[in-house]
């Protein structure tokens, strides 16, 4: 009953991430700080705490060399400190299983952020500068907790 309890929040944060993300493109560090509490709570009642924190550096570095090397390359941030944060996060929540499941994680989140870009200039003929990348992330996770279910 406690983990439906905790997982209950962690789905009310993230409908609350994607929505200011979305409209104002900003990630909140409160939002972030609850997210890192109820993995916490999860990695103490699951007793895989280790995991949790192995998992949140190594779905992490990706994005941080991205954020870093992808800036310097292209003179601008190419990605918020806010969805930084949110990876970490949600790579606390996933758990570090495989490195397989890494690199799905981040080829889905590359890839539908693409789509839809692609898509909104098909149908708008506009390319706009930038994206609410925080959904699409959130979109990841959720797809992969769905492919994990099914033993993809």
């Amino acid at each position: 009953m406690v983990k439906f309890i905790i997982y209950f929040f962690i789905v009310i944060i993230l409908l609350q991430i994607i929505f200011k993300d979305i409209k104002e493109k900003i990630i909140s560090n409160k939002s972030n700080l609850l997210l890192l509490i109820l993995g916490i709570l999860l990695g103490v009642l699951e007793n895989n705490l280790y995991q949790r924190f192995l998992g949140s550096a190594v779905y992490t570095l990706p994005f941080i060399l991205i954020y870093s090397y992808g800036s310097d390359f292209l003179n601008k941030e190419c990605m918020g400190v806010g969805d930084i944060k949110l990876m970490m996060n949600l790579g606390f929540l996933l758990k570090f299983q495989s490195f397989y499941k890494i690199l799905l994680f981040i080829n889905i989140s590359f890839i539908i952020p693409l789509l839809f870009i692609f898509l909104k200039y098909l149908l708008t003929r506009k390319i706009s500068n930038e994206i609410a990348f925080g959904p699409f992330l959130v979109l990841s996770f959720v797809l992969i907790l769905i492919l994990e279910k099914y033993g993809i």
